[in-house]
């Protein structure tokens, strides 16, 4: 079975540097040419908690793949799934599956091209960074969920889920829809306390910021259940519990016991991303919120602003401050929705 990862980052890099370890015949492919280089000269250096390694992997860019695939891993910004699914097609063999290692909702994208049976959504549970060209750290040996949209188990899931429980823990669910929503309000919570560089424990530290926030989470918790999401439990937090039918002192109280408990205290990946004048997921996390919320005649003015501002600050046009936040919409949640 010849397996491919397109994206060899921190994630993209983990997964396929411990296929390789393994002895599954992997290529990787990116785009940064310094990390491309660095992985061909001396090997992908993998620095993971349960014993370091060095694996000689083929390492690829996108304009030298050649021949067919049975596995594809998909570890690129949500932003570049389009391209690289128009990269992968002519390299899939019939039947191949095509595995997402993305935030953000990706699988419905894939299944346009590989059918919803080859499509397998994952949520990975794994902090991990690039700590130099050819070199991808863990400090966690981490976790992956994974499973189709439609929630059934096929022959194709059970292959991936073999293959992927040999190199880290891997569990399958009949809920990856919900698992995925549950993660998307985690990745729009990044967002939203990515308007000004501090951490999001700071900004919580305002009572009105705490209200702010419960109006951003109740809005998209909402048009998730509009969209028939069964939320499944994070370990920072239960996305349900944020709904505005909850009583709003309950709500309060666990938001106050997420802030007590929150431990980055540092600005958000997507803050420092900001900071040096890169791209966001945005239009895929709170834009997707934003696009279901239409296709639901659901209103989400939050997300919606969001979405602009994150928008003004890559373009260079509004500067990473707390004043941003005071451009937000105030409202009581409960006048969210239709």
């Amino acid at each position: 079975m010849r397996i491919i990862v397109i994206g060899a980052g921190p994630v993209g890099g983990i997964i396929g540097g411990r296929l390789a370890k393994a002895g599954n015949s992997v290529t990787l492919v990116d785009v940064n040419a310094e990390h491309v280089q660095a992985i061909r000269n001396f090997g992908l250096e993998v620095d993971v908690p349960d014993g370091a390694f060095n694996v000689d992997v083929q390492t690829l860019f996108p304009d030298e793949i050649t021949g067919k695939f049975d596995l594809a891993f998909i570890a690129v910004r949500s932003f570049n799934t389009p391209q690289v699914l128009s990269l992968l097609e002519p390299h899939l063999n019939t039947g191949a599956r095509l595995v997402s290692l993305q935030n953000a909702m990706n699988p419905p994208l894939i299944e346009k091209l590989v059918g919803p049976d080859h499509t397998i959504g994952t949520v990975v549970r794994m902090s991990c960074r690039l700590l130099r060209p050819g070199c991808v750290q863990t400090n966690l040996r981490g976790q992956l969920f994974i499973g189709h949209l439609h929630g059934r188990i096929t022959p194709q899931l059970e292959s991936v889920h073999a293959l992927l429980s040999s190199i880290i823990p891997t569990e399958i669910t009949n809920n990856i829809y919900g698992l995925l929503w549950s993660k998307l309000t985690y990745s729009c919570l990044g967002t939203f306390g990515s308007l000004a560089f501090a951490p999001l424990k700071t900004f919580w530290q305002n009572e009105q910021n705490r209200k702010l926030t419960l109006s951003f989470m109740a809005e998209i918790v909402g048009v998730g259940t509009s969209a028939g999401v069964r939320f499944e439990p994070l370990k920072e937090y239960i996305p349900s519990k944020f709904h505005s039918d909850r009583p709003y002192e309950e709500r309060y109280a666990k938001l106050a016991e997420m802030a007590l408990n929150w431990r980055n205290d540092q600005p958000s990946n997507i803050a420092k991303a900001l900071k040096n004048g890169l791209k966001t997921e945005v239009d895929y996390t709170a834009g997707y919120v934003v696009q279901e919320g239409e296709r639901l005649g659901f209103r989400t003015p939050l997300c919606h602003t969001l979405i602009k501002l994150i928008h003004e600050i890559e373009n260079g046009k509004r500067q990473l401050q707390p004043e941003n936040y005071l451009e937000l919409p105030s409202y009581n949640s409960k006048e969210a929705g239709r």
